[in-house]
Formats: C-alpha cells, structure tokens, sequence
C-alpha cells in the first residue's frame, strides 16, 4: 500500500486554548503538544483531551446541514441564504470535508491506545475515561457513515508513516461501531448519567444504540435483530421521564426528560444552530411581534423559516407543541394598516436563548437524545416486528403530554409507522433529526423521499454527500461516492 506523509491531513486538535463543556469541569486547560510523538502521559491528560473531544464533537453537530437541510423542515428565510444541501445542490466541489471528523477520531484513538500505558488513581476513572473514548468512537463514525455511507476505518493513532487507506464498506464500519457501543456499555462504572448529561455515559450509549440499530436495520439491511436491539437498548435507559411541559425541556439545562447534550452558555459559547431560523431585530416590527425570539446584533440570520411541510403536522389547535415550535412574524403594510397584520414569514420559538444586555444570545443546549425520542424508537422498532399495540401504546404517551388525541387510525403497520413519522416531526422540529429520519423511512418503505421533499422532486441525486474533491486530491485511494462522479 502506498505511504505518504499524512501530518497535512491530520490537523492538531489541540492547541493549548481553554475550552469547556459544563459546569463541572469548566476552565480545563487542553495540552498544547499532544501529537503523534509526545502521547499523553496521566489520567489528567485524558481527560483534559475529552473535554477538548467534546468541545470538537459539538462544532461539527451543531449545524443544521445534515440533519435538516436536505429534509422538508425549512423554507426560504427572510434573509435566504441557504445552503447547497437544501438546494440539493452538491457534487465534489461543495461536499462537506471530513478532515475535522477525523482529526477527531486520531485523538480518540489516542486515549484508547495510550490508556493501557498510564497509571490512574482508580480503575473506575479508566473504565470511565475509556468508554467515554468508544462512545465518542462511535458516535463520530455513525455520523460518517449517515453523512458519506462508506468512509476509511481508523482504529489507531497515526503519524507520518501511516500508509493511506481507501473507504471502507459502511456495513463493516457500522460492526465497528456496534462493537464500540457494546465495549462502552460494559465498561460504564456506574448505570447513571456521572453527575453530568454533558459527557458520555451509560443511558447514553443505549440511546445511541438505539438510534444505530435503527440505521442498521433500515439502510443497511441488517435484520430484524436489529429492531430487537433497538428496543433491548431503549429499555435499558434509567433515570430520565417525560416532562409534563413541553416547553420546560429547552429552557432547563440537564433536566430529566434529557439523556445527552452538548453544552451551551452565552458566558462561554452560544451560536447555537437554531440562530439561523431566527430573525434580526431589524427585519421585525418588535411592536407586532413582542414574543418573536429576535437579535440585534449578527448572533441571528434568518436564513430559514420552519416549511408548510411541518407547519401541517401540527392540525390540532390543541397540540401545546405548536406554538412553541415556531411562531408567526407579522407585519402590517400600508394597504392592511386598519386590518389584522399579515404574516410576513414563520420563526423557530423551540429555542429562545438568552437576554442579556439588550441582545439576544443562542445558547440552548443541543439537545442529542431525549426520553421522548426513545419511546418513538422503541414505537418504530415494535411496528416494524408487527408489534403494532405495543408500537401504538408508545406513540400514544407521546400525544398524551402533547395534548392530542390517541392514535384511532388504522392497526396495520404502513398507517402506524407514518404515524410514528410524523409524530417525530411534531416532536422533534428542529432537533437535527427530520432528515435522517425521512432516509431510515424511505427505506424502510414506509415513504419514497423523494415525493416528500420538495427540493429532491424529480431530481437524481443520493440521499448520502459527496466527498469534497480537496479529500480525494490529498488521497487517490479515495474514490468519489456513487452518482457524483
């Protein structure tokens, strides 16, 4: 296999800046020179490398790019800069990079094989360090293979000589992943969230589990096992309920409706992703609109508004979801002046994100996984077994809190299963997970994606991206994805 210098490709993660992820270990100092050479030496490295890995790992899933834009959730926005993916406009020249990605993985990587070497102050912290390490593993490479379908597996650290490798088939890769989930799970000192939803743990690696076995079972083929898995893995989680207020979930921080979050905090981080379905102060009449979530200042762009795709799930005038799932921007020209406004365009009002001296800053959490996501999983799998009680019994808890009427409909699973699918799009609006699941249904053959996103109606495109031509330039092993070329 051929060799060359790979210290172009692998960017230092690190480089010596303070950065956090909660509460609980704020002003960590991350090495400035952990590299290939100079492994970390002490449990206090690890960990500071987590706490960097974390703070790496938010930056990449905090966008709407893949989890939204090539969905039916947005359109147009008042300022309407949209991305190439809502577009369905991709190829080799505007793909995503996944250099970042993989700059991540060598530094798990390295706290996974270094971790053998170093002394802790208990066997505890290193089952606790190293499973949040295989959590991360697999987390990442579960994004990969959602975002690209085949990507190089990388299990060991590399340096200059590492030799080059090609893309490896998604269904090995998604092996390694499962293999990595069932490692962290065993290794979890205690069966709880460690004092922090913020870091990875136990519950949170039966979420995951959940949401790959789906994947695995759907996209990838891999059986009814999987579905089975699914539910194994949903109920397993403890010590998470659903809150009786819908809108409570996103304005307390760690509440015990959440399983897993990336952490937010204007004193330290904002820019949360849901600033670009949110207007400037500038563009709205703030006397029409005292309730519309607004930013004087560049911390919003309206790049989106919430679709009349998803603005139509929402039929019942009951579903407390509604109105704090977006809210309308109204605006009143001179030939309305006497009348009611019109509505100029649709905001997001999921995430309403901090006041602080006279600006509007976006510092919700991310939140990944949640109970109310996992009851609509295990309601998917158990439709998918036939299950259809057990199936519509979990959709119903979800509709109880919201305020809506009992499932009624037919008890055949094509009718069950969009149901559950546009629950999750009632449920889950802007939480990065609408276009992933238009896929897993699409091919689940529940729905054909194409006829549900107005962007992709008659077009040709693959559901997964193209590599960025920059990637296959620096390695010619890499071959570009099927229907890119």
């Amino acid at each position: 296999m051929k060799t060359i210098k790979l210290q172009h490709f692998f960017l230092l993660l690190f480089f010596g800046i303070t950065i956090s992820c909660s509460e609980s270990i704020l002003d960590t100092e991350i090495p400035s020179s952990i590299t290939s050479g100079n492994f970390p030496t002490s449990e206090g490295d690890l960990r500071a490398m987590l706490t960097g890995l974390y703070d790496g790992l938010r930056d990449e899933y905090n966008r709407t790019t893949y989890g939204e834009d090539r969905g039916d959730s947005f359109n147009v926005g008042l300022i309407g800069t949209v991305s190439d993916a809502w577009a369905q406009n991709l190829n080799g020249g505007n793909g995503p990079n996944w250099r970042v990605n993989y700059n991540l993985i060598n530094n798990i990587n390295i706290i996974i094989n270094t971790s053998e070497d170093i002394e802790f102050s208990s066997s505890s912290k290193k089952f606790q360090i190293v499973s949040e390490a295989y959590f991360m593993r697999a987390f990442t490479y579960f994004q990969l293979i959602k975002i690209w379908g085949d990507v190089p597996l990388l299990l060991s650290p590399v340096d200059q000589n590492t030799p080059l490798v090609g893309r490896t088939a998604k269904e090995v890769v998604m092996e390694q992943i499962i293999n990595d989930l069932d490692l962290a799970i065993d290794l979890f000192p205690n069966d709880g969230f460690n004092g922090s939803k913020y870091m990875a743990s136990k519950p949170a690696a039966y979420a995951l589990l959940a949401d790959v076995s789906l994947w695995n079972a759907k996209v990838l083929n891999g059986g009814d096992e999987n579905f089975t898995t699914a539910i194994t893995a949903v109920n397993s989680i403890t010590g998470v309920q659903l809150l009786p207020d819908f809108g409570s979930i996103f304005d307390s921080k760690q509440n015990n409706e959440v399983i897993f979050a990336f952490f937010f905090d204007f004193n330290e981080q904002d820019g949360m992703y849901a600033s670009t379905v949110t207007s400037r102060d500038v563009n709205v009449d703030r006397a029409l609109n005292p309730d519309v979530p607004t930013s004087s200042s560049f911390n919003a762009r309206h790049n989106y508004r919430p679709s009349d795709n998803i603005i139509n799930l929402f039929g019942d005038s009951n579903d407390q979801r509604a109105n704090r799932s977006f809210i309308p921007i109204l605006t009143q020209d001179g030939g309305d002046a006497d009348t009611d406004p019109d509505v100029l365009s649709i905001s997001q009002n999921k995430f309403k994100g901090t006041f602080y001296n006279n600006d509007t800053y976006y510092d919700n959490d991310v939140i990944v996984y949640r109970w109310a996501e996992m009851l609509l999983f295990r309601a998917e799998a158990n439709a998918a077994l036939g299950n259809i009680s057990q199936a519509v019994d979990d959709l119903n808890k979800i509709k109880e809190r919201a305020g809506i009427p009992l499932y009624n409909g037919p008890l055949e699973q094509t009718a069950v299963e969009l149901e559950i699918l546009d629950e999750r799009g009632r449920e889950l609006f802007l939480e990065l997970k609408r276009y992933w699941d238009l896929v897993r249904f699409h091919n689940g053959g529940t729905i054909n994606i194409y006829n549900e996103v107005p962007n992709l109606s008659g077009v040709n495109i693959p559901l997964i991206w193209p590599v960025n031509n920059n990637i296959i330039s620096e390695n010619p092993l890499i071959e570009q994805t099927d229907g890119y070329e």
